[in-house]
């Protein structure tokens, strides 16, 4: 039964008998190549780490071969889907997070150096320039108005308040 599956090369010495134990098949690396859809090179390397159980020179003890191998299996695929992996997952949401604000950060120095954005203290900082200017201008307005209009000091010194107090009101509005 088993050596259709196994290729017909059981030990002669280990054929079943009916007050023995389970008889010892073995393989050579090509039938365990074959039997597992490895390579011989992965089949060497599952041998030197002692997952494939050499029974003879070149053979191999394929009942407990296939169960380390399958055990293996089981601890890999485990230790990659389990739900012990929450820590796994936190750490890897944290990568992803870090790993968008980088690219976030370096997408704003690309910009800032393409001349595509401005700094926030450089707009300020113009922007205070451009009002420090207005104002002066507009408190400027009173006594040239009163020059040219001809209008007496009380009237000059209302129209000043009253752009103070406009000016004063927009600062009240931020």
């Amino acid at each position: 039964m088993f050596d259709d599956l196994l290729g017909g090369e059981t030990s002669p010495s280990e054929a079943p008998s009916a007050d023995s134990a389970p008889s010892v098949y073995e393989l050579d690396e090509r039938g365990m190549s074959e039997l597992l859809g490895l390579s011989l090179s992965m089949v060497r390397t599952k041998a030197r780490e002692g997952v494939f159980v050499r029974s003879n020179r070149g053979r191999y003890d394929v009942h407990e071969s296939v169960r380390r191998y399958v055990s293996r299996l089981r601890e890999a695929a485990s230790r990659n889907g389990s739900p012990a992996s929450a820590a796994s997952d936190e750490l890897k949401a944290e990568k992803l997070r870090l790993t968008r604000a980088q690219a976030t950060a370096q997408e704003q120095k690309n910009r800032l150096a393409a001349g595509e954005m401005v700094a926030v203290s450089e707009v300020r900082a113009e922007w205070v320039t451009v009002a420090t200017d207005l104002r002066s201008q507009i408190l400027a307005i009173p006594p040239r108005v009163a020059a040219r209009a001809g209008l007496n000091l009380d009237a000059a010194v209302i129209l000043e308040e009253e752009m103070r107090l406009a000016l004063e009101g927009l600062h009240d509005e931020r």
